[in-house]
């Protein structure tokens, strides 16, 4: 009979070597060495705690090479089993929090996060504080004989893909599933932290968990809720951990950049790549390089978008970062697309596809499938084109991502208006209208005036020019007429300009260039119903400008894009 204790030893020796492995850079060797450790471990029941520690290790591992699938079904494994040690049920939540996040699943992962965050605060010397300085916060006891992966002071790994400590400590959130920037661009997501100590603490939990929390309303385009988290996120993390601030501040650029507020953006990115560096992040800082790279092409700076690319792939690469090495080399593909090298981006796309496949990562996946259309298209291949667009589409919609659905049936129409068939017309507007239409009415849930008009400048008026040419190519004059009158009877921006700012710099105001979101914000609602015939017997019966429209957009895209008030055209 096998003698537990040596089996005990040899488990230990093996994880040991499997997080040298890992530090060393080889998290493929070190899941190989996880997955020996657990198949040791797992016939004798006297080893339950030093078993689950190791599938924790193999999950954060599997994670890590980009495999989310076996990474949830292995962590959802370890909250199930029975005598798990409580003190291990934070992290784990939060490390499946994160795959869960990459693969689309948002109800859920919102749901675990939700029991980490009630975890957390029951944690706190005093349940639903503010959290107090991490030094304040007792450690918790250790739990096993095997050794973690690295805990604070490990500059070099990933820590969105190692377990805190044997205590249980919590970890910084991973790679967030990259988001779609305006028009389904792909970008890379809000707030992938990188390398860096791991929160140790009930208050540094609260803490790890309101910057998932925050990624999780900007991946499913809650931006009011976003706001606010990103907002709390960002002062938790500098009361308690400021060393590590770069990571909302990904969260704060991620936000702005989604909702075409370029300036700040930029400013905001800029520093948390500032602070990367500052804190030896490595993985962080080329995640921040992957949202520069997005932002300046999309405001024409490709120049400057390359050098950030390669320069992240240097790291994404050798460090096995799956999705974040898929994102950089979509945006080289796009950059080649946009030279004219069709078949240098279609290349650049597949690889970045294999490993999106590889890793399970639906929504980036989607939003890659855009980018390979356009291509498809300029290579002459219609019906293939077709095809990826209507595959995003339909995934976007059974993510419950109504924007992106949107801005997927724009690039849609942006195409057919390209392939100057006459006969699509029809059919392109029939694509772009709701689509602009939803996309525009995005502005009346954001929070402030300046917001809102950025929103209309940088996102909504590019989609409504599309949808004018359109309609006159066509020949469609009356819908120009109610287009122009539906405009017009929206609801205005209410700038804040004209509101004195606060005494005193705002919170990192030298990074700002706007009023924090919550500072002077006039909330609005959307705009009435434009009637354009009396409604005689005040049942309702007048004829709406753009009904069929309206409806079929709030169909589509579950967005509300017309208040039920009306208001008379004349």
């Amino acid at each position: 009979m096998t003698d537990p204790f040596a089996v005990s030893v040899t488990v230990a020796e093996l994880a040991d070597a499997g997080i040298e492995e890992f530090r060393r850079g080889a998290p493929q060797a070190a899941h190989d060495l996880f997955e020996r450790a657990a198949r040791a471990a797992e016939p004798h029941p006297e080893l339950a705690g030093q078993y689950l520690q190791i599938l924790v290790n193999l999950a954060t591992t599997a994670a890590h090479l980009g495999d989310h699938p076996a990474a949830i079904a292995t962590l959802r494994r370890t909250l199930d089993a029975p005598g798990a040690d409580p003190a291990l049920r934070p992290a784990i939540l939060l490390n499946l929090s994160q795959s869960l996040l990459e693969t689309g699943a948002y109800e859920e992962a919102e749901a675990v996060l939700a029991e980490c965050h009630a975890l957390a605060t029951a944690a706190l010397p005093h349940p639903g504080a503010r959290g107090p300085d991490a030094e304040s916060v007792p450690a918790a006891s250790a739990t096993g004989a095997t050794a973690p992966l690295p805990g604070p002071g490990e500059r070099d790994i990933p820590v969105g893909d190692t377990l805190a400590d044997a205590a249980g400590s919590p970890q910084w959130p991973g790679a967030a599933a990259t988001a779609a920037g305006p028009y389904g661009v792909p970008g890379t997501g809000p707030a992938a932290p990188g390398p860096a100590d791991p929160p140790s603490g009930a208050a540094e939990l609260l803490m790890s968990c309101l910057v998932a929390l925050s990624t999780v309303a900007i991946q499913r385009e809650d931006w009011p809720r976003a706001e606010q988290l990103t907002a709390e996120a960002l002062e938790v993390v500098t009361r308690i951990r400021p060393d590590l601030v770069g990571r909302p501040l990904m969260n704060v650029a991620a936000l702005a950049l989604a909702t075409g507020r370029y300036e700040p953006a930029e400013d905001f990115a800029e520093a948390a790549l500032a602070a990367c560096e500052a804190g030896r992040e490595p993985a962080g800082a080329a995640s921040v390089r992957l949202m520069l790279a997005q932002l300046y092409t999309a405001t024409g700076r490709a120049e400057q978008a390359e050098p950030l690319l390669h320069a992240a792939l240097a790291h994404t690469g050798p460090a096995g970062l799956t999705v974040e090495t898929a994102v950089g080399w979509e945006q080289l593909g796009l950059l080649a697309a946009s030279r004219g090298e069709l078949d240098e981006a279609q290349a650049l796309y597949g690889r970045a596809q294999s490993l999106l496949r590889q890793a399970g990562a639906t929504p980036t996946e989607a939003a890659l499938a855009v980018r390979r259309a356009e291509v498809a298209h300029l290579a002459g291949r219609p019906a293939e084109a077709e095809e990826l667009l209507t595959h995003a589409a339909d995934t976007f919609a059974a993510l419950g991502l109504g924007l992106r659905r949107a801005q997927t049936h724009l690039a849609h129409a942006a195409l057919l208006e390209r392939g100057g068939d006459p006969g699509q017309l029809a059919r392109a507007l029939d694509l772009a209208v709701p689509a602009a239409l939803a996309i525009d009415a995005v502005r009346y849930g954001l929070a402030a005036g300046r917001q809102r008009d950025r929103w209309r400048r940088n996102v909504a008026e590019p989609a409504l020019q599309l949808v004018f040419r359109l309609a006159a190519r066509a020949g469609e004059a009356l819908l120009v007429a109610h287009l122009i009158e539906v405009q017009c009877a929206t609801t205005p921006i209410l700038r804040e300009n004209a509101v004195p700012p606060p005494d005193g710099p705002g919170p990192l105001g030298s990074f700002l260039d706007e009023p924090p979101p919550h500072a002077h914000a006039f909330a609005v609602a959307p705009p009435p119903r434009l009637l354009l015939t009396p409604d005689g017997d005040g049942e309702g019966d007048g004829e709406v400008a753009l009904a069929d429209r309206i409806a079929l957009a709030e169909q589509r895209y579950g967005l509300p894009v017309r208040d039920t008030r009306t208001v008379p055209s004349w």
